[in-house]
């Protein structure tokens, strides 16, 4: 049964802070302060998975190239819920993320996320993630070729 919010507070704030350190790991290129954010086993999908991805270890190989290539500059969360059980805690929001590419454009996109923490003695740490491209993403990239098509 999931617990109530009002009790978790202090973990909704910990959860965010956390959070936030993957985006900041990000934006710092940081493979290190990536690793200490997923637990070992960590598991999930990210936006361009193809597979699932059944480690850390994987998951570092997988988001590579967007520690080399992307540099994020700017990060917002937004429609955040969290649901409790127990020691797990699930947590579910919406990502936009700004930044430049190495041929200095600019890019803008959001994302959908699910992530599953894992209270540990030291505090909370990411277990598994489903990353996806929201729907407004795909709208944008569907209207742009439209309209490119419409042009010939």
């Amino acid at each position: 049964m999931s617990q109530s919010l009002e009790s978790h507070a202090k973990d909704c704030e910990e959860i965010l802070a956390h959070i936030d350190s993957i985006f900041q790991a990000f934006a710092q290129r940081d493979r290190e302060a990536l690793a200490r954010t997923h637990l070992p086993n960590w598991k999930g999908f990210l936006a361009r998975s193809r597979q699932v991805i059944r480690d850390r270890e994987q998951y570092l190989q997988d988001v590579e190239r967007v520690i080399e290539h992307q540099h994020y500059s700017t990060w917002e969360l937004s429609d955040v819920d969290f649901a409790f059980y127990g020691d797990t805690a699930i947590v579910c929001y919406i990502a936009r993320v700004c930044g430049d590419l190495p041929q200095q454009k600019n890019f803008e996109y959001k994302m959908r996320i699910m992530d599953i923490y894992q209270r540990l003695p030291e505090g909370w740490n990411l277990a598994a993630s489903s990353v996806s491209v929201h729907p407004d993403e795909i709208d944008r990239h569907l209207s742009t070729l439209a309209l490119m098509t419409h042009q010939y």
